[in-house]
């Protein structure tokens, strides 16, 4: 079970990093915190469970210094979703990867070793499985410590998050209880890192166990908190990914210095921080009508009105209720619509019509405009004579 948890894992953040990384480059954070426990689950698969020399030679120690990551990922991750930035926004940001560089060091000697080596290393494990105390030793850490940081670095981390959260609620207590997705982003940074923290303190207990246990009790005994894991952290991109998404856009703060002169669209939270953006986006399609370009797409929105893209994404999806695709068909099929009323068809035919409206094919335009209306445009035509 304890593979096929890993895999999925896996798999729905591999999928949650491909579609989202583009709405908000923090996903890749996310991702990252998922796949690595998950690789930790298969280390442990093919070195106890599955017992396949090959297999433990390729995972057995190489994977090692990114278990030094899910730590800072997910202090960056929840530092970022709060004060909405991305990725590593700052030089000091880097120093958080410091375990990472070191334990990569320490284990260069074995990681960079012949392939031979690491099977034979293989072998004696899977022979002895109390040899994981001291096989693949690197240049001045002993694994003995290596297994014993890992989980109590991301427990300090862990806390570091919850002193974040916990001092945002201080300050923006009123915005939580008006806004609806900072509450769901809030409660979703709690019961992130309250899971990250359990998983955490069930590694550490057992790894403390390690030192004063055979190896083969304590392995039969540590199968639960595998799974556990294994489970947490393949339904936690699975809920992002199916219920709610989301929380992908963070908690968006206003950064454009343009001024909406009215509010007039309607709105789903008249309290939404991004009301205003939201109607800026809405003007200015309107007013320069950039639909007309067949390649119109959210980049051409954010360069023009220097909007993060996720802040318009959250703006069409949350604000405005509709995916920017289906407002983008919907404003060319408006504006298809204006042409054939004023009689643009007598001079210039439908498919003409349809390109002047920002479509690049003529398939697209029929079906969109079906869509909309529910008539083609030629069904349209006629019921206007």
């Amino acid at each position: 079970m304890i593979l096929y948890v890993s895999l999925f894992s896996i798999i729905t953040s591999v999928i949650l990093a491909i579609y989202n990384w583009r709405i908000n480059k923090n996903a890749l954070l996310l991702a990252g915190i998922f796949i690595i426990f998950s690789t930790y689950g298969l280390t442990h698969y093919f070195t106890v469970y599955h017992r396949d020399v090959f297999w433990t030679a390729i995972f057995y120690g190489n994977l090692s210094p990114y278990w030094y990551l899910p730590g800072p990922l997910l202090y960056v991750y929840t530092r970022n979703t709060i004060t909405d930035k991305s990725l590593f926004s700052s030089k000091r940001d880097f120093l958080h990867l410091l375990p990472f560089l070191i334990q990569a060091i320490n284990i260069a000697p074995y990681v960079f070793s012949s392939f031979d080596y690491k099977l034979e290393t293989a072998s004696l494990i899977l022979n002895d499985i109390n040899r994981v105390r001291s096989a693949g030793a690197g240049f001045f850490i002993p694994p003995s410590i290596s297994f014993i940081t890992r989980p109590f670095l991301i427990i300090l981390y862990t806390l570091a998050c919850f002193l974040l959260i916990n001092k945002y609620r201080l300050a923006e207590h009123k915005t939580l209880e008006k806004n609806k997705q900072n509450k769901l982003v809030y409660n979703w940074l709690i019961t992130l890192s309250l899971v990250t923290l359990i998983v955490a303190a069930g590694f550490l207990l057992m790894t403390i166990e390690l030192y004063n246990t055979p190896v083969n009790r304590l392995i039969m005994e540590s199968e639960p908190t595998y799974i556990i894991s294994g489970i947490a952290f393949s339904l936690l991109p699975t809920v992002l990914i199916v219920f709610f998404p989301q929380v992908l856009y963070g908690m968006p703060l206003v950064t454009s210095p343009k001024k909406a002169t009215k509010i007039t669209i309607p709105l789903a939270d008249i309290d939404d921080p991004l009301a205003e953006t939201a109607q800026i986006i809405v003007d200015y399609i309107k007013s320069e009508k950039p639909y007309l370009y067949p390649e119109f797409d959210i980049e051409d929105i954010a360069e023009k009105l220097d909007i993060p893209k996720h802040h318009i994404i959250y703006c069409f999806t949350m604000i405005l209720q509709k995916k920017f695709t289906a407002y983008r068909s919907m404003v060319r099929v408006e504006h298809a619509i204006e042409l054939l009323k004023a009689g643009t068809a007598e001079t210039l035919s439908i498919d003409g019509i349809g390109a002047q409206s920002g479509f690049s094919s003529r398939s697209g335009f029929y079906a969109t405009f079906k869509a909309e209306t529910g008539m083609t445009p030629s069904q349209y035509l006629e019921n206007l004579s």
